[in-house]
């Protein structure tokens, strides 16, 4: 995980270094409650929630 990506998880109240399920399942509910416009585009706090997902699929 890049450093821009812990920051980010950081600002918004989650432990980097927490188990990888659960920082997915609390990036997945920042996503969906926070960073979706009305046509659920996500916005640039979505896409760095959408990077970090992606991050940890790849795993």
């Amino acid at each position: 995980m890049s450093e821009k990506q812990k920051e980010f998880l950081i600002s918004i109240g989650i432990d980097p270094n927490d188990e990888l399920d659960v920082i997915e399942d609390k990036v997945g509910d920042y996503l969906t409650l926070n960073c979706l416009d009305e046509n659920y585009n996500p916005n640039e706090e979505g896409l760095m929630c959408e990077s970090i997902l992606d991050y940890i699929g790849q795993l």
